[in-house]
């Protein structure tokens, strides 16, 4: 009754939670399943599940950054075994709150399902933007923060394509006509949005979750830029040049991110000086520069990655 009465939509939910939960723990225990794996590491379901069935390991494997501003004061994230992206969570973790028995640092499982042959990789551009776009998921403070921060760097982008020989492509977040496709407080589709800032100074290419299309795109560019993306510290750990941008003007939802890999440069021509530096970087340089960093962050141990062992 006590788990009842702390849910935070009230006692008659947290009844109905409870109920719903004793359910699936019954269910598998019946199953008597040899392991229980999920691609969801951050599922409060998931996390009671594992403290409160003793009989079969619980195996999580990470799908996405966890960042220290979203983190609950009064986390209950609770994993057993880990397989995690990089040493960077083992650090992370503990003072977030998070309960980890043993961590397993192997880098993206999805990245690596998802990546091209090293053989039929050929390098299409020079740089590869990164949305994030927030959708549909309200309009609280940390969504109108970087929803800005990311309107002022795509800004700044727009004009250096304008004026730089470079070929760049735009990969969007949501798919189309998903429920996040549209931001109802801003009134625009994401390609509505991207469309109005670049126009046709860069590719823009629909995301495909079905096939990971943003893996083999990662793959084939110099370069790539975001705000605050998964997908760039996957494309990081590969072994590419990453900048995410913070122009939030608060460091709290950057945290977490080297200041070797950040700008905070809202200013046109230093915000040029910035990419124009990474650019001219031979790439052997730039490993020798980020390697231990790059494995910090996306432990991967294929040959995929072979270039920042």
């Amino acid at each position: 009754i006590t788990e009842s009465r702390s849910h935070h939509r009230g006692l008659i939910f947290g009844i109905i939670k409870q109920c719903y939960l004793r359910y699936i723990k019954i269910s598998l225990e019946l199953m008597r399943p040899k392991a229980v794996i999920t691609f969801i590491d951050n599922s409060g379901t998931f996390g009671w599940m594992a403290k409160n069935c003793g009989n079969f390991p619980f195996i999580a494997i990470q799908n996405g950054s966890r960042h220290s501003f979203q983190a609950s004061p009064n986390s209950e994230y609770y994993v057993p075994h880990y397989f995690c992206f990089g040493e960077h969570e083992q650090n992370l973790f503990p003072k977030l709150g998070y309960k980890v028995d043993h961590f397993y640092p192997v880098g993206s499982l999805a990245a690596s399902q998802n990546l091209l042959p090293e053989e039929q990789v050929e390098e299409k551009y020079d740089l590869l933007v990164i949305s994030t776009w927030r959708g549909d998921i309200g309009f609280q403070q940390n969504v109108q923060d970087t929803m800005r921060s990311m309107k002022i760097m795509d800004q700044l982008l727009a004009k250096y394509l304008n004026e730089h020989d470079i070929k760049a492509a735009l990969i969007y977040r949501s798919e189309r006509d998903s429920e996040n496709w549209i931001i109802p407080e801003i009134g625009l589709s994401e390609e509505e949005y991207y469309q109005d800032i670049y126009g046709d100074t860069i590719e823009h290419i629909e995301t495909d979750i079905t096939i990971r299309n943003i893996f083999p795109l990662m793959q084939q560019s110099e370069m790539v830029i975001s705000c605050l993306s998964t997908a760039a510290i996957e494309a990081y750990g590969l072994g590419k040049k990453t900048l995410f941008c913070n122009l939030t003007g608060t460091d709290l939802y950057h945290q977490d991110i080297d200041n070797e890999i950040l700008t905070k440069d809202k200013e046109y021509f230093s915000f040029c000086g910035v990419l124009n530096r990474i650019f001219s970087m031979e790439q052997e340089e730039y490993i020798k520069e980020h390697r231990e960093r790059m494995r910090f962050y996306m432990n991967f141990e294929s040959e995929t990655s072979v270039e920042v062992r």
